[in-house]
């Protein structure tokens, strides 16, 4: 007779004993409720004054991590060439440098971070193909009349940060 066969046993080629199936999930559930119950103080009947003080024990432990989570979310990091700039209620309140701070968190303060370094172009009357290295011209832009009725052709760049 095989193994896994009815009858035979509920042994297999180890020697060891087969459950007969999966554990009862409504069980498990139950246990783990049981727990519950037992840190917050509810069920267990005849807890009196010691499950009170259990319950707020529990309370106490959920917002005081639910207090520290919030005051870490404070934290932030500014990068090299960044400023943070700090917003109390929508107004500044402070410029921070490049590092680890801490502001106080949403939605008491907030955080902008604007890159300081980076210089940007502003192309008029002609637009750069970087891939290509080529110019274009952009006639709309770059045909201007002056005062005494003279037409123009200009090209320029305006860096700004």
């Amino acid at each position: 007779m095989a193994w896994n066969e009815p009858g035979g046993g509920g042994k297999d080629p180890w020697g060891r004993r087969r459950e007969q199936g999966p554990p009862d999930l409504d069980q498990i559930l139950k246990n783990v409720r049981d727990k519950l119950a037992g840190l917050f103080g509810g069920g267990g009947g005849g807890g009196g004054r010691g499950s009170e003080n259990v319950n707020r024990i529990g309370l106490g432990l959920i917002v005081g991590v639910a207090l520290v989570l919030w005051l870490l979310s404070g934290l932030y990091i500014v990068q090299q060439g960044e400023r943070g700039v700090e917003l109390k209620f929508g107004k500044k309140n402070e410029v921070t440098g490049p590092g680890l701070h801490w502001r106080w968190p949403y939605p008491v303060e907030r955080v902008e971070k604007v890159n300081v370094e980076q210089v940007l172009p502003l192309e008029i009357g002609y637009r750069r193909n970087e891939r290509a290295g080529t110019t274009a011209k952009v006639p709309k832009e770059a045909l201007m009349l002056t005062q005494d009725e003279n037409i123009i052709d200009i090209e320029f760049t305006i860096q700004y940060g």
